[in-house]
């Protein structure tokens, strides 16, 4: 039976979604079941295999899968983290090339930095980036420093950031990406409704 293995890593089979390394995402797979066993294969070697479940509406994850996941999800999120911190500007870039020369975890700053664009917004944080680069410290931490030492100047309050009180849950979260075309037929079935319902013209 063909599939086509989801963003999830996972593939269908009667009923039950079975996982499958994530380094298959997007291929197409064959599954082959027997009693026992279902197998997922692309070009010719076994992506995958569990134990036959026939219950129904059940995930079927193995641990090893579910590791190379997460893994692959940090790492997808550290470049994408780190592409939207360039895209502040020259200031934020410049900050990036002068952590990437130290030994530290450049991920582990522009998380934190990040963070810090969501709490306080972009050009405060940009501000104490720039003072930051004034005095070549470059550590996320004297960054934190700087924003709520500038706000008491000012007299304005510091901002209380949003954080999730249970975090695995968000972690665990299962769905799905939406499918652009869904939009594309919704349009389309909106123009011919409005097409049918205008008259010709004598």
């Amino acid at each position: 039976m063909p599939a086509v293995v989801t963003s999830h890593a996972r593939v269908s089979f009667d009923g039950n979604r079975y996982s499958v390394r994530p380094d298959y995402v997007r291929k197409p797979v064959t599954i082959r079941a027997d009693a026992g066993r279902v197998r997922s294969v692309y070009e010719g070697r076994e992506a995958a295999c569990h134990i036959r479940s026939y219950a129904r509406g059940q995930l079927l994850r193995q641990d090893a899968h579910h590791l190379q996941a997460l893994l692959l999800l940090k790492r997808n999120q550290a470049n994408h983290r780190a592409d939207a911190f360039d895209g502040l500007g020259e200031v934020a870039r410049q900050f990036h090339l002068k952590l990437l020369t130290r030994p530290a975890k450049t991920a582990h700053h522009i998380r934190r930095l990040m963070g810090l664009v969501n709490t306080y917004g972009r050009e405060e944080v940009l501000a104490s980036i720039a003072r930051a680069l004034e005095y070549q410290t470059y550590d996320a931490a004297y960054v934190e420093t700087i924003l709520p030492q500038e706000r008491r100047r000012r007299e304005l309050p510091s901002p209380t950031p949003l954080c999730p009180q249970r975090k695995e849950l968000v972690d665990e979260s299962d769905v799905e990406p939406p499918d652009p075309a869904a939009y594309d037929r919704l349009f389309e079935s909106s123009d011919l409704d409005e097409d049918s319902q205008t008259e010709p013209e004598s």
